[in-house]
């Protein structure tokens, strides 16, 4: 985030107009309820192209943009820097109200990468390696309902039902709510957890009433991961939604109702699940820390 703001700072006060035009762009998109971590990536790399030219997109050649994209390429094989800029300047051109030029709008060829599940045996071993309670809690948490790091870092209270077994999350991919299980042992460790950290607005603050940053679930993944070295798999807080979606299907879970548990717009991209997934039990589980952990009353 601190690179995010550096760069368009840096843009408003080198690239004439720049200021006014980014102001204007922000207000539309806050109008549109895009998120603030949208609106801040979009900023991004719209600052960064603002800034490699000294230009606006708008005074920007088919030429250069193309020249640009080539080189992003170049510094990103698998070309995630130039779809975050080909996605940013689509969306200043069309908040803008101005036809984007052809060479600045690019067909970005979708991909599909292989995604990484854990075994079961990986992923107990993963929520038990740390010493810290709200470590492991988090990583639970995250693999136990499927959720999304922001979505886990947005987590409030209020949104815990224990009595239900749900959890609402309210701001999903899309600002779309859903409401998701989670299991009987989910429950005692979070129960733990809150007993011992006291926290007053958000599931896990940094400070009192502030939640943590976004990064946090990915360093205390990392630092799990460093504790069980026998997992060679590379693993990121996104992989616990993966192994969420598998085990749950390999336990023998309706394929839409996984949909629903995700949020997924689409039921092809929960399919996905049945690439990876050996769906060889009968039985139907509510939450996969049941099916890692037998539940004790």
């Amino acid at each position: 985030m601190n690179t995010t703001v550096s760069a368009i700072r840096r843009a408003c006060e080198n690239v004439p107009f720049f200021v006014q035009r980014y102001d204007i762009f922000r207000k539309r998109l806050e109008n549109e309820q895009k998120s603030l971590r949208t609106i801040m990536g979009y900023g991004h790399h719209l600052a960064l192209l603002c800034l490699h030219f000294g230009r606006l997109p708008g005074q920007i050649s088919e030429y250069e943009y193309t020249d640009y994209y080539n080189k992003l390429l170049k510094k990103s094989p698998s070309g995630s820097h130039m779809k975050h800029a080909v996605y940013s300047v689509r969306a200043y051109f069309r908040v803008m109200g101005k036809p984007c030029p052809l060479s600045a709008n690019p067909t970005i060829p979708k991909s599909h990468p292989c995604m990484t599940v854990l075994s079961q045996c990986e992923v107990r071993q993963l929520l038990s390696a740390s010493s810290v309670l709200r470590d492991r809690v988090l990583l639970s948490l995250l693999y136990d309902t499927g959720m999304r790091r922001g979505e886990l870092v947005a987590l409030e209270l209020r949104d815990l039902d224990f009595d239900r077994c749900r959890i609402m999350v309210r701001q999903g991919k899309g600002r779309k709510g859903r409401h998701v299980p989670f299991s009987l042992n989910m429950q005692k460790g979070l129960r733990r957890y809150l007993a011992e950290a006291r926290p007053e607005r958000y599931v896990f603050e940094m400070h009192p009433g502030v939640p943590i940053p976004y990064r946090w679930p990915a360093e205390i993944m990392k630092a799990s991961l460093r504790l069980v070295p026998s997992i060679l798999k590379h693993a990121t807080p996104h992989t616990l939604r993966h192994c969420f979606g598998t085990h749950l299907l390999e336990a023998g879970t309706d394929i839409r109702t996984i949909q629903l548990w995700m949020g997924h717009k689409r039921l092809e991209t929960t399919a996905a699940y049945l690439n990876v997934a050996v769906v060889d039990r009968p039985d139907v589980k509510t939450g996969p820390m049941d099916i890692i952990y037998s539940v004790k009353e």
